[in-house]
């Protein structure tokens, strides 16, 4: 094991591999979100927030995957766009200066679409984690009411591994160096969710 894996770094490749399917998800909602009459505006922001939405990563980069999203279908339109340039240039120089134009118009509304549906996901991931808890589960720790959630079905295994992670991060930055092990800090939770 090299000490990057050790520290659970994540080699370039496959950060790079984890963003392009995340893009590869939000491409293809904001495809079919692009048909839907008046909802097809806003389609990259969908895609863009989805495919946030499925990361599983302990740190907030929700804008860089919509990013990645909206530049994904950008790519994905470029047949249309040579087509349409084609069809300008037999018309005249100034309508091939214009749908080029457009064209970059439109590029930067999906890429920056999709970054703002990414960042809006993540926002609300963040509001939802620090949501007001009941009187009684306010002397609970943070880290027994994720377990409790857990148990009783509110988060799925990937919800509650990214948010355990942010907790314990969250803790680590407050307490120093962390004197307990991540097992020996959470018991169990999928024990407690079988019984």
């Amino acid at each position: 094991m090299t000490a990057p894996d050790a520290r659970g770094d994540r080699s370039t490749v496959a950060r790079v591999s984890d963003l392009a399917a995340r893009a590869g998800i939000g491409a293809g909602v904001t495809v079919l979100v692009s048909v839907l009459p008046f909802v097809g505006l806003i389609a990259p922001a969908v895609g863009g927030g989805v495919a946030t939405w499925t990361d599983e990563s302990a740190a907030a980069r929700g804008p860089r995957i919509g990013a990645a999203t909206g530049a994904l279908v950008a790519v994905l339109s470029l047949p249309l766009t040579f087509l349409a340039v084609w069809i300008a240039a037999a018309v005249s120089p100034a309508a091939t200066v214009g749908v080029l134009g457009l064209t970059l118009l439109g590029a930067a509304y999906v890429v920056g679409s999709g970054a703002l549906g990414g960042y809006l996901a993540d926002r609300i991931a963040a509001d939802r984690e620090r949501s007001p808890v009941p009187a009684d589960a306010a002397t609970e720790p943070p880290i027994e009411r994720l377990k409790h959630r857990y148990v009783e079905g509110e988060l799925t295994d990937a919800e509650f591994e990214r948010r355990l992670d942010r907790l314990l991060a969250d803790d680590d930055d407050r307490e120093g160096p962390a004197s307990r092990s991540r097992s020996e800090r959470v018991d169990s939770p999928v024990r407690d969710r079988e019984r």
